[in-house]
């Protein structure tokens, strides 16, 4: 199994962030990059396994599925996550010298979802350090 991707699809609550199998979301090993599919109750989201670990504590645990190999991955991302663009910081510090140098506070985007500010900031505001791409076929 060495060198052969590895993914986690996991069930988890966006009200209190609570991942099954106790998994933590800010585990740096365990790479989301945008597949949260959160129109699903439970909400779906698939995690790249970039460390070597055992993933059998996870094996028959309620919410978790091992993923083994890109055609897996892959198949989970057509099946579970929303075919949709996705906007992400991709460098925090050019992000925030932007904000700052257009005079832009994030306060302004009080009570809006993270994806819409995020796209309104790139698109209408022209915000740097903003990356936006197709949510699935991240694998190819």
């Amino acid at each position: 199994m060495a060198n052969q991707l590895r993914a986690l699809l996991i069930e988890w609550d966006p009200k209190t962030g609570k991942r099954a199998g106790g998994i933590d979301p800010n585990d740096p090993k365990l790479q989301c990059y945008g597949w949260q599919n959160m129109e699903v109750e439970p909400a779906l989201e698939i995690r790249l396994v970039e460390d070597d670990r055992d993933l059998s504590q996870y094996e028959g645990v309620k919410g978790v599925t091992i993923l083994i190999g890109k055609e897996a991955i892959n198949e989970a991302i057509r099946k579970y996550m929303p075919e949709q663009e996705v906007y992400s910081v991709g460098d925090e510090a050019l992000f925030r010298a932007s904000l700052e140098e257009k005079k832009i506070s994030l306060d302004q985007f009080k009570g809006k979802k993270p994806q819409e500010i995020l796209k309104d900031l790139h698109e209408n505001k022209g915000v740097a350090g903003i990356v936006k791409r197709k949510r699935y076929e991240l694998l190819k």
